[in-house]
């Protein structure tokens, strides 16, 4: 499977300005008739919200880097931030629903409050589902109180922790905020991740 990017156009805003973005679908190839998206905020989230029964907008797509076939790997690790998850349950759905795949997935899931955290429902699911093959670990700045998840930014020490150890049967994939995408470059750089073994999605 290929982790696909689907471009959605809205046509010309209030402003006078194209309204164009990129999305990765939660839902796979073999979902047939029908992709769903996550749109939390931003210009097309607020036309996603004003649309009725009835109204259409321009989809091309999809296109996508990110190529795989299972087996591929022994396990990956996923570091994700906020609507960075997308391409990442894509990912882990392809591979948990594939009875014939055995690759392991190790999500770390960042966010700033529990409120934020987009498809909880879904991954905790993956998680019961699927004990033996996928874990999640969220992580919030600001937690609310008694929890027991990660609390602060994504460390080192959580990767070390939560992900598979660098191998060259491994894969690191990465999708987030600029920051949080050049602050686990670092942080997988000095853990002795090589370029080979990661892969920065572009959402």
């Amino acid at each position: 499977m290929s982790s696909n990017t689907v471009i959605v156009h809205r046509g010309i805003d209030s402003q006078g300005e194209e309204v164009i973005k990129p999305y990765t679908p939660t839902t796979l190839d073999s979902d047939v008739g029908h992709f769903e998206l996550m749109y939390p905020q931003g210009r097309m989230s607020h036309h996603f919200r004003e649309m009725r029964v009835g109204d259409s907008l321009a989809v091309k797509g999809p296109k996508g880097r990110f190529r795989y076939q299972p087996g591929q790997v022994r396990a990956f690790g996923m570091l994700a931030g906020g609507s960075g998850i997308t391409p990442m349950l894509q990912v882990a759905r392809a591979i948990l629903e594939n009875p014939n795949d055995k690759t392991k997935v190790h999500l770390i899931y960042a966010n700033v409050t529990y409120e934020d955290i987009l498809l909880k429902e879904k991954l905790d699911g993956l998680a019961e589902n699927y004990p033996d093959c996928f874990s999640v670990y969220y992580v919030l700045n600001q937690p609310p109180e008694g929890w027991k998840g990660g609390v602060g930014f994504v460390s080192k020490e959580m990767i070390e922790e939560h992900c598979p150890a660098p191998a060259s049967d491994i894969q690191i994939l990465r999708c987030g905020p600029p920051p949080m995408n050049k602050a686990m470059a670092a942080h997988l750089e000095e853990l002795g991740y090589t370029s080979e073994m990661q892969f920065q999605f572009e959402v």
